[in-house]
């Protein structure tokens, strides 16, 4: 089975000097606050009330959350992704991970496999709840977060942890199904993560 290993996207992207219209007002939400129109939501072009409608979600106003730390949700981010097995994904949190705590190794062992990383088990219990949910959310039960009660979890940590899931299940997919690159994966290529 031959496959196609080159770079995306393998769609053409209305860069922002071509926007109008609905792609216009979405873009320069974006761009007043990213600064840049990152190629993960531009490869959406196509469709700009979907672009304008994600553009609430980025890294640094930590993905419309309050109820957790900008850490838990690239923990979070990072699992997620390697549960839905997004190679983009589980780069680029893993790398804002490691930018996060200054710690390359404990984000390369988040990416791996989280359940090596010495986390508190109040995370571990979080974290095996964001595996499931990424991995099989068929199988999800009132238990399941029942769980992440008796560990401590607050019903918006909750709500946020299942924003932050599912938000990057979406995006994974999108990544994936553009053949895109994250922001330096080139110095993260190394990094690997086995089937749990």
């Amino acid at each position: 089975m031959m496959t196609d290993m080159s770079k995306g996207p393998w769609i053409k992207i209305a860069p922002p000097e071509e926007a109008t219209g609905d792609l216009k007002r979405a873009y320069d939400h974006i761009l007043s606050t990213r600064g840049h129109i990152p190629q993960i939501r531009s490869v959406m072009a196509g469709e700009p009330l979907v672009v304008e409608g994600f553009a609430s979600f980025f890294p640094e106003n930590n993905y419309a959350c309050s109820s957790i730390d900008r850490r838990l949700s690239e923990l979070i981010a990072t699992v997620a992704a390697v549960g839905n097995g997004s190679e983009f994904g589980a780069r680029a949190h893993a790398r804002q991970l490691a930018k996060i705590t200054g710690d390359q190794a404990f984000a390369d062992t988040i990416r791996g496999d989280y359940r090596n990383a010495g986390l508190p088990q109040k995370e571990r219990v979080l974290l095996d709840y964001v595996w499931k949910l990424s991995s099989t959310p068929g199988r999800m039960t009132q238990a399941d977060i029942d769980g992440l009660r008796a560990a401590g979890w607050s019903e918006p940590q909750i709500v946020a942890t299942i924003h932050v899931t599912g938000f990057f299940a979406y995006m994974n997919r999108v990544a994936e199904a553009f053949g895109l690159e994250p922001p330096g994966a080139a110095e993260n290529a190394s990094a690997s993560h086995p089937d749990r």
